[in-house]
């Protein structure tokens, strides 16, 4: 989320305190960004079916993006607004389509996620962003690690 220069990244918060468990959620002062990671066609298909796809103001991120390999997800098949990014060969990420503001969010869900990884003991997978550099927790590992970020 580098380029999105989120101040705050978390991936995977597998926390049930909201209906949506988005695959990364990054924020920063004017707002929030949403990535879903796909891995086929059919993973995608499902995805659109959810209740916060469906209805759009149900969901988290005010800008909104599905990343996967190139070839999975077409342009033509995203919902209105999301943007596209590709993982390219190396981890390097292209965005092929940028996400466009959503007017309607959940701000509520946002928050209740915040909350629960700001509250638990041993938080969740909370990154710091420096630039296009996302540097991981040392909670989640014995040393800190920095890779490439979005």
């Amino acid at each position: 989320m580098g380029s999105a220069r989120c101040r705050v990244a978390i991936a995977e918060p597998n926390c049930i305190v909201t209906d949506e468990q988005p695959d990364a959620i990054g924020f920063r002062g004017c707002g929030s960004v949403l990535v879903e990671a796909k891995t086929s066609l059919n993973d995608f298909r499902a995805d659109l079916k959810k209740p916060f796809r469906v209805y759009p103001q149900k969901g988290m991120g005010l800008y909104r993006y599905y990343i996967c390999e190139p070839g999975i997800i077409a342009e033509d098949d995203l919902p209105e607004r999301w943007g596209l990014l590709h993982v390219l060969p190396g981890g390097r990420v292209r965005i092929i389509r940028h996400g466009r503001y959503f007017r309607e969010v959940n701000y509520a869900a946002e928050r209740s996620l915040l909350t629960a990884c700001l509250y638990i003991q041993k938080p969740l997978k909370i990154n710091t962003v420096q630039g296009r550099k996302i540097q991981l927790s040392p909670a989640f590992g014995a040393e800190a690690k920095e890779k490439e970020g979005i």
